[in-house]
């Protein structure tokens, strides 16, 4: 990457940090990813790593467009706008740039309609496929992938917040649920529906096979021989789901979709606007509304609204195939 981006970037980030800003291991990672992404994006505008006077109006238009031609949605060319902005900024604060390129540039605009959801029937032979061996994987993880699954899409986690799991934020008992560290290190519980704390419960045993120990502070969801799931092996582990189970792969980040199914259920049913916030972990209100069409019923009975819990519920309890 180029050597403005790598400087600045960590002076930046050292600066947010600085200045009382929680910002996760995770959320500086996502920068450096954003940053390492318009190094790429600016050298094919300018023919050399760029420099400081490559940031132009201009030359920032360009690598957009060029993002947009190679088919990065409107939502990863916003994410990527609002961390260059964030550079810029600080750049222009420390005197190393005389005003913000990125000021006149606006952000490009999301599609007015919902985020893809899956069907009923898509969740179900997703279901099926995750419980079923993967003749290509060595060892194939079933009850793992189920797992994945239900978090997801019965839990309303983002990939990264279900990487981050400890085994202590599993709460067992008669309302079972899920302890979240989401963004802005917030947390969140997020109650789960009895069918599927039922198959996370078949998942215990065989993750006390893969590790070592049992430290409650030991990531819930781990791979076969015991290293803890990051959230690119969640996706990867996702996708070879959705081609297993013949269903296309879905706009954005792969297991996103699976959130999205969950906000989505909750909004057919009537979950009341803040329920549906609190659940999701979203800072505005304004985020949530996306999916929303009407108000009514209580935490506990969201917990059984995603299709992933109301499938679950018209079939007995199964233990994947092992």
């Amino acid at each position: 990457m180029s050597e403005l981006f790598v400087d600045a970037g960590r002076d930046w980030i050292a600066e947010r940090r600085a200045v009382g800003r929680t910002i996760s291991t995770s959320t500086q990672q996502a920068y450096r990813a954003d940053l390492a992404s318009w190094a790429r994006y600016l050298e094919a505008q300018t023919g050399g790593a760029p420099a400081l006077g490559d940031l132009t109006g201009p030359v920032i238009k360009a690598a957009l467009a060029e993002m947009n031609g190679a088919g990065l949605s409107a939502a990863t060319r916003r994410r990527l706008l609002t961390t260059l902005r964030g550079l810029c900024r600080y750049l222009v604060l420390e005197s190393r740039l005389a005003s913000d390129p990125t000021a006149s540039i606006q952000s490009p605009r999301a599609p007015g309609r919902l985020p893809v959801a899956f069907t009923d029937g898509q969740i179900a032979e997703l279901l099926a496929t995750a419980q079923a061996e993967d003749p290509q994987a060595r060892p194939a993880a079933p009850l793992l992938d189920t797992a994945i699954v239900l978090i997801l899409a019965a839990g309303g986690l983002r990939a990264s917040e279900a990487a981050g799991l400890k085994l202590a934020d599993y709460l067992r008992g008669e309302e079972s649920s899920l302890r979240v560290l989401g963004k802005g290190r917030k947390t969140r519980v997020v109650p789960l529906d009895a069918g599927v704390a039922e198959q996370i419960d078949l998942y215990l045993p065989w993750r006390a096979e893969q590790v070592a120990a049992e430290p409650e502070e030991g990531p819930l969801l781990v791979r076969p021989g015991g290293r803890a799931l990051t959230r690119d092996t969640i996706s990867y582990r996702v996708n070879r789901l959705y081609a297993r189970a013949g269903i296309p792969k879905p706009d954005g980040e792969a297991a996103h979709a699976l959130r999205h199914t969950y906000a989505v259920s909750m909004v057919d049913l009537g979950v009341p606007i803040s329920e549906v916030q609190q659940l999701l972990g979203h800072e505005s209100i304004a985020t949530t509304g996306i999916y929303l069409k009407a108000s009514a019923s209580h935490l506990r009975a969201a917990a059984a609204a995603p299709s992933a819990a109301r499938l679950l519920a018209s079939t007995p309890a199964t233990r994947p195939e092992q």
